[in-house]
């Protein structure tokens, strides 16, 4: 029997959220450490990144059995977007870590995992300004600096005593990164010379306009540095860039070259309704149904034995609940809560109690959470007093 098996969706916009079916299987009745699904990106250097995360389950014990759990990951929209010429790849995975049968304290791991594509999310589009650069005898006028792929970018140009000119469209693209051990100065990212794209040559040397058609597939204009929410001494980023110029070369008639350089950019939709960007493939499988109210569970019996708090809940529904985890949070004031501590169990029939234990609170616990979910989704969080 497969310990991990998830259901994801095949693509997410960037700045939005991807779900995640998890279904975790225990042969046997189990010590975890902790469960959780995380977005993998892999750094030039081949070590994994962390992009994302979210919590599943805690330390805690779980019953042998099935536990099902849909969960959302976010994604900052600082993450870049997928490029598979530059290995800017994706996965998704869904992992538990727990005890080694037959041992007390070794520790073993189980994952899936999904690839998933990051899309660039349509952007706010500035207005656009006019271009008109005077150099040395060339006079090269635009209607705008921006434009859209499949596009047809009109150069207006004039010459004074040329022999030729040439426009090229030029890309300028790579990784970013910065990690503890090579900082800003990665020795696996090599430079990359900007690359032409395409050109086109100018036939009347005096004045004309050039169109150049812009490809479909070409690569937006962008630029996104990622790094993690938690600070640390070594400032990490993990980022991509992409920029796009129009390079001009021409010769004058006296051998004289005269070349510069246009920025223009290529961009995308509009921002569309909120609503378009979450209607990407959905994680395909069952449909997780809610069927319980907070009023049918009832918490009795708190008690506090020197450092154990038990705990005593009710299934006072008419379901058989499966896949039941009970997770104690401690709150010892407004602002300072202890580790939480999870119970797990595979079936709880109406009518039957569920022991749910914290082994390690302290002595000035006045208040717990108790957060309640299972295998259909539902989730049910109270608070009480001891």
């Amino acid at each position: 029997m497969q310990a991990v098996k998830l259901i994801t969706e095949p693509e997410v916009f960037v700045g939005t959220s991807t779900v995640v079916k998890n279904t975790f299987n225990l042969p046997e009745d189990t010590k975890i450490f902790w469960a959780g699904s995380r977005i993998y990106a892999k750094r030039l250097c081949g070590r994994d990144i962390a992009i994302s995360k979210i919590d599943i389950f805690c330390e805690g014990q779980l019953e042998k059995g099935e536990y099902k759990r849909e969960k959302t990951i976010p994604i900052s929209t600082r993450v870049p977007p997928s490029v598979k010429e530059r290995n800017l790849n994706y996965r998704i995975r869904s992992e538990i870590s727990m005890v080694k049968p037959g041992t007390r304290v070794e520790e073993e791991f189980f994952f899936a995992e999904n690839p998933v594509i990051l899309k660039t999310r349509p952007m706010k589009i500035a207005e656009p300004h006019p271009v008109e650069v005077s150099i040395k005898g060339i006079k090269i006028t635009i209607a705008k600096d921006q434009f859209r792929p499949e596009e047809s970018l009109k150069i207006d140009y004039e010459l004074e005593k040329f022999r030729n000119l040439e426009v090229d469209l030029v890309k300028d693209a790579n990784i970013t990164c910065n990690c503890p051990d090579y900082a800003p100065t990665c020795v696996h990212i090599k430079p990359k010379l900007p690359s032409v794209e395409k050109s086109i040559k100018a036939s009347n040397l005096t004045k004309g306009t050039l169109q150049l058609l812009l490809p479909s597939l070409i690569e937006l204009t962008h630029r996104y540095v990622w790094e993690p929410p938690e600070k640390t001494r070594w400032k990490e980023t993990y980022g991509d860039y992409v920029n796009w110029l129009l390079e001009v070369k021409g010769t004058r008639t006296s051998g004289e070259v005269v070349k510069f350089q246009i920025p223009i950019h290529i961009i995308g939709k509009e921002i569309p309704d909120e609503s378009e960007l979450f209607t990407s493939k959905r994680a395909t499988g069952p449909v997780l149904q809610k069927i319980l109210v907070p009023e049918s569970i009832e918490i009795s019996n708190p008690n506090l034995d020197q450092k154990r708090l038990t705990v005593t809940l009710k299934n006072k529904s008419k379901e058989v609940l499966t896949g039941v985890t009970v997770k104690i949070l401690p709150i010892e004031s407004e602002f300072f809560e202890l580790p939480p501590k999870l119970t797990g169990v595979n079936e709880w029939k109406p009518g039957s109690d569920i022991h749910a234990y914290h082994d390690n609170v302290g002595t000035n616990i006045k208040n717990f959470q108790i957060l309640i979910e299972d295998n259909n989704g539902n989730v049910i969080n109270k608070r009480s007093k001891l």
